[in-house]
């Protein structure tokens, strides 16, 4: 195989949105570019950082008498997704990072905007589907990420302060599919071969 400038991807957002969720049970993505089912709702801008994918895989050595390694035993594994979400004020960023039974949405009308109420509670957060799209548009390729089943298992603190803007740092840890997979990826590196 030889070295190719054009398999190596930059990412950058889609201008349709970089992360979306969905109920659990919501059908999946069956490719890097595959239509979304409409239930996958954009949760808006990302920080600068981008997603850090962590995929940690923790071992044992055994060892032989005489201190030798003999085998690698694989005891955990595990799979999350860390993020940043811009959009502090979007009724739907504000049910993925507090939980949606925690949330209760106000219609604008003629005297106020959309009013949104959080209750910030220990209710557990609920399993949901999520999608990953970024693109690197040198190349017309497409990376995306899929977890079938992932939860919110921590957010960072949240700083309100006059020199910055609102944001949630999400950790996301993505669950087994009924595959034993954490998390798929699908890409599509943009190089078609054929037609005129």
């Amino acid at each position: 195989m030889t070295s190719d400038v054009k398999q190596i991807y930059a990412a950058e957002p889609l201008a349709t949105g970089a992360i979306r969720v969905a109920p659990l049970g919501t059908a999946a993505p069956t490719s890097a570019v595959s239509s979304l089912d409409a239930a996958f709702v954009d949760l808006g801008y990302v920080g600068v950082d981008g997603f850090t994918e962590k995929n940690d895989r923790k071992t044992d050595n055994k060892r032989s008498f005489g201190g030798k390694v003999v085998k690698v035993l694989q005891s955990e594994f595990n799979a999350s997704i860390e993020v940043t979400l811009l959009e502090s004020t979007s009724a739907e960023v504000l049910k993925t990072v507090f939980g949606s039974s925690n949330v209760t949405v106000t219609p604008a009308n003629e005297s106020h905007g959309v009013q949104v109420t959080v209750k910030k509670n220990s209710k557990r957060l609920p399993h949901l589907a999520w999608v990953i799209d970024t693109t690197d548009s040198e190349l017309n390729a497409f990376y995306r990420n899929y977890i079938a089943d992932g939860k919110v298992t921590t957010v960072s603190d949240i700083k309100i302060a006059h020199t910055d803007t609102i944001e949630y740092k999400l950790m996301i840890e993505a669950f087994e599919n009924t595959d034993g997979d954490n998390i798929v990826t699908f890409t599509d590196d943009g190089q078609t071969v054929g037609g005129s």
